[in-house]
């Protein structure tokens, strides 16, 4: 009489493919989880520019912390990679006067530190922008967007987003002056 089971073998073969698929899903976790952040943060950075971009286009009234009521021209996003650094970056409302990019007399709606939830993730450059500072300004006035320190002829900027370990897994943050913002 044959009895019905498992010989050893099959059983060995079977926990050693079961410990490859574990091999292979360790060893590339830190990858996915680090895709999954640059995507995330990616995102949240185009979110925002569409919120700054939002708020300028409806006129949004802008409340500062007493809820006074405060006159301003605008909203926009701010980036400083050598003062705020490269983890943050600001939602500004342009006070009225607006000169159509941050300053010190501006209000600042929201200072978005992506590394206290997304450790490990940076703004490695940006292209077409002279110096290490972009202003990225929505104005209900006037319908285009305004790019302080955009190069000359061009009509759109890139932000780099990367992996700080792995500066070669990025993703891209694109504005150009009629508003179209893309992540790509």
């Amino acid at each position: 009489m044959k009895q019905k089971g498992f010989t050893i073998l099959e059983l060995i073969v079977v926990i050693t493919i079961v410990l490859i698929f574990i091999t292979i899903v360790i060893s590339n976790f830190y990858k996915i989880k680090f895709q999954f952040s640059i995507s995330r943060v990616s995102y949240e950075l185009g979110q925002n520019l569409n919120k700054a971009q939002n708020m300028a286009l409806s006129s949004l009234v802008y409340k500062d912390l007493s809820g006074t009521v405060q006159e301003v021209d605008g909203y926009g996003v701010y980036i400083d990679l050598g003062v705020l650094g490269n983890k943050k970056y600001i939602i500004y409302a342009d006070k009225s006067p607006g000169n159509e990019q941050y300053d010190s007399l501006d209000y600042i709606v929201d200072t978005i530190d992506f590394s206290i939830k997304e450790s490990g993730i940076i703004i490695k450059d940006m292209q077409n922008i002279i110096g290490q500072n972009v202003s990225i300004n929505f104005n209900s006035s006037n319908l285009n967007t305004n790019i302080v320190q955009l190069v000359a002829g061009q009509n759109y900027a890139n932000i780099f987003l990367s992996v700080e370990s792995d500066e070669a897994s990025n993703r891209i943050v694109s504005i150009n002056t009629s508003g179209l913002i893309e992540v790509k």
